[in-house]
């Protein structure tokens, strides 16, 4: 009997390693891709990534959803932080930019230790909200928005002035003073954005083994084709594909990566059909790709039907 809850503990510490390692390796990608090396940014946005998540954890650990959410939603700031300064503060320092990225997580963080209870009460009551509540919620955007246009704004009439560590800085604690007043909206978003993801992945786990199908039957249809379009390749009569400028037969690899170009409809144009027959095995493994996408969604929307159905007479049943 006790081994029950042991193992669903593990199962649960099990879930939130992975979580926290997938949601910091998405930060990590991000800051590789907004510093371009290991500078101090690249530290700043993956340090306070880590420390920040481990903080709301140690705060809040009855639900670890939130602080999940709270690592992807700094992959989110991130982004948008990297657009903010190559429009504006493209001459900053890369200290100055680590500083200023940090000012708005410490500031939240901040928030929520001064606002621990309230925000606890909303975080042990998840409910997802929605109209005017949600509206509300993402009120704290507004204000942020527009020291974000001001900046602009004051960019547009006097670029040289702006674009500097002290204006940044100044930028930025400003944003970090909004967020710590609003600590309270941003958790409750934090809280919806946490239930909208746990939500998707149940459906996405019900629907793990259709599309495992599906995927392979699609991996098949485009094995055989590149297996057939390698083998016209070679026929000594006749080029069938032009790769690049030069007309040639195709290795595996490359008829492979035909193949899926082909039955995506992507069409890259790199290699490109050069006989009948080539081309009308390529419209044929496009029909057959349209007919397969529609098949699988079909089959997809008809396995969630059928399991909402057994799941109301199960509840049905017990009631």
């Amino acid at each position: 009997m006790a081994q029950g809850p042991a193992n669903e503990g593990r199962g649960t510490i099990k879930r939130d390693v992975v979580l926290f390692t997938a949601s910091l390796t998405l930060v990590g990608l991000v800051a590789v891709s907004v510093a371009g090396h290991a500078n101090v940014l690249f530290l700043a946005i993956v340090s306070a990534a880590g420390i920040a998540t481990l903080s709301i954890r140690g705060l809040f650990p009855q639900r670890s959803f939130f602080s999940h959410t709270f690592t992807n939603l700094v992959a989110v700031y991130a982004a948008i932080f990297a657009f903010f300064i190559e429009e504006l503060f493209a001459d900053i320092s890369p200290t100055a930019a680590g500083i200023g990225f940090c000012l708005p997580i410490i500031a939240f963080l901040s928030g929520c230790w001064l606002r621990r209870t309230e925000i606890r009460a909303v975080i042990d009551h998840p409910d997802m909200r929605g109209g005017e509540a949600l509206y509300g919620a993402l009120a704290w955007l507004l204000p942020v928005f527009l020291v974000g246009g001001a900046v602009f704004l004051l960019s547009w009439l006097s670029e040289a002035i702006v674009n500097t560590n002290l204006v940044f800085l100044l930028a930025m604690s400003a944003i970090g003073l909004i967020v710590l007043g609003v600590s309270r909206s941003v958790a409750i978003f934090l809280v919806d954005a946490g239930l909208l993801f746990e939500e998707f992945f149940q459906r996405m786990s019900r629907l793990a083994i259709p599309a495992f199908a599906f995927l392979t039957f699609y991996a098949l249809l485009v094995i055989l084709f590149a297996s057939v379009f390698s083998i016209v390749s070679q026929f000594p009569a006749g080029d069938h594909f032009r790769v690049g400028s030069t007309t040639r037969a195709l290795s595996f690899s490359e008829a492979i990566h035909f193949s899926i170009v082909t039955i995506s409809t992507v069409g890259y144009g790199d290699i490109v059909p050069a006989s009948n027959i080539a081309r009308v095995l390529a419209s044929v493994e496009v029909i057959c790709g349209v007919l397969l996408l529609l098949f699988g969604v079909s089959e997809l929307l008809e396995y969630t039907r059928e399991h909402r159905r057994d799941r109301a007479d199960k509840e049905g049943g017990l009631q």
